[in-house]
């Protein structure tokens, strides 16, 4: 089973091998660190300790001894001495399946037929680990004609391409489905940590559709009942689906193994109808007989904005002593429960400020303005006397002051900018609470 890769070298200021600025001079010496970048990738490749003293290296179209000057002869030669300086390709080999000797010929074989016509190369087979490994150092300038390496997704479906023709051929094994890049970091940690992402509400929403659905046209129904843009066209390679909200859609074959058109296709079919009716009147909510204040009751007994915020984080679930079950919530909030934080600063901004208006909230911001342009000008007064000619004492309690004005210029600071999150989101807060309601009025009628 091989496995490929393919990444560049470069030669930067503060990084060895670093050509100089004028490239039309026609004689040039290369300074040592100039040279170390492109040296310390052929001698880690050539490194006996790894290769057998040299026995499993082979230099395509230049010598392994002298590869880095001959490297640099070429560079020279077409005036080409900036960016990458070399390619280093990687292919490395299932544990026990070939032997050094058989390996060394694959990459030698791999390196002649992708590149052999046009560039220099080292190949160099290393052996001091359990899996026997390729590494191949390529120049980034061709002696034939001058040219830059190209490196770019084609270069790499090559090189993988190649390398299995290349194994099949000699009874070797191959990665059959090679996987793709995953998921970022941040939204695997975000996963990991319980925390809503576009994908797991995705996730979830693909889920709810399949279970209501007996064929492919009521699947699409449940996902625009839940706000979702989908591609399910025969012709395309992939089925994608597009949260609301959010302009980039997802291929659903990403989320997992579940979710391939294949499998979504298998489990809408193996649903059984009774099943399907049992859920529909579980999703069916008798109405309330009975008439108890409640806390949304507090809340729709307010004004204005500070109203409008207090019922958003309460459909969110983040108010005091009062969670909302994340299932449950109305497909356009799932997005926002990442930004639950941010909606609790500004509905306490809005409360503590008693902000009912947009004229209201602009009133308090130049407010804010005011007085951070009074803090600044005296903080500015205490900075100076600190550094005056006087007693310690003195410049001590000046530079004391400074510091607490600083600590209230920081919080207006912060309060300023929750009243310019307020100005921007107030009308998607109220779109999204409008169609909740209006949504939920259709429930009643039904």
């Amino acid at each position: 089973m091989a496995v490929t890769k393919i990444w560049n070298i470069r030669g930067k200021a503060g990084s060895p091998l670093e050509y100089i600025a004028n490239p039309e001079k026609t004689e040039r010496e290369f300074t040592e660190p100039e040279k170390q970048a492109l040296q310390d990738v052929i001698a880690y490749t050539t490194n006996e300790d790894k290769t057998e003293k040299f026995y499993y290296t082979s230099g395509i179209n230049c010598s392994v001894e002298f590869a880095r000057d001959q490297f640099d002869t070429v560079k020279m030669r077409f005036g080409k001495y900036d960016g990458n300086v070399a390619y280093h390709a990687y292919q490395s080999f299932r544990e026990g399946e070939v032997t050094p000797d058989e390996a060394h010929a694959i990459g030698v074989q791999l390196a002649k037929e992708l590149w052999g016509d046009r560039f220099q190369m080292v190949v160099a087979t290393h052996v001091n680990t359990k899996c026997v490994h390729n590494h191949i150092v390529i120049n980034s300038v061709s002696f034939k004609d001058g040219g830059k390496f190209h490196d770019c997704k084609d270069t790499y479906r090559q090189l993988r391409e190649t390398s299995d023709r290349i194994c099949q051929e000699r009874g070797l094994s191959i990665v059959e489905n090679p996987r793709g890049k995953g998921v970022s970091q941040y939204v695997y940690k975000m996963e990991k940590a319980g925390m809503p992402t576009r994908y797991n509400v995705a996730r979830q929403a693909i889920d709810e559709s399949v279970a209501l659905s007996l064929t492919i046209e009521e699947f699409k129904s449940e996902l625009r009942k839940r706000g979702y843009n989908y591609r399910f066209d025969p012709q395309r390679k992939y089925w994608t689906v597009t949260p609301p909200g959010w302009k980039k859609a997802i291929r659903i074959h990403q989320l997992g193994e579940n979710y391939t058109r294949e499998a979504i296709e298998r489990r809408i079919y193996e649903n059984d109808p009774s099943v399907r009716q049992q859920r529909l009147r579980q999703n069916y909510k008798m109405p309330n007989h009975y008439n108890l204040r409640r806390r949304i009751d507090r809340i729709m007994g307010r004004s204005g904005l500070e109203k409008l915020y207090l019922r958003y984080c309460y459909e969110l679930g983040y108010l005091p002593k009062y969670r909302q079950n994340p299932t449950k919530l109305h497909i356009l909030l799932k997005e926002d429960l990442l930004k639950c934080d941010q909606y609790s600063e500004q509905a306490k901004l809005l409360c503590k400020y008693h902000v009912n208006t947009d004229e209201d909230l602009s009133l308090l911001m130049e407010k804010i303005e005011a007085k951070m342009t009074d803090l600044l000008a005296d903080r500015n007064d205490m900075r100076n006397k600190a550094r005056r000619d006087l007693p310690e004492s003195e410049k001590a309690a000046a530079r004391e002051k400074a510091m607490e004005l600083t600590t209230e210029i920081r919080e207006l600071r912060r309060e300023l900018k929750v009243c310019s999150q307020v100005q921007e989101r107030s009308a998607h807060v109220r779109e999204n609470l409008e169609i909740i309601d209006r949504d939920r009025q259709r429930e009643k009628e039904r």
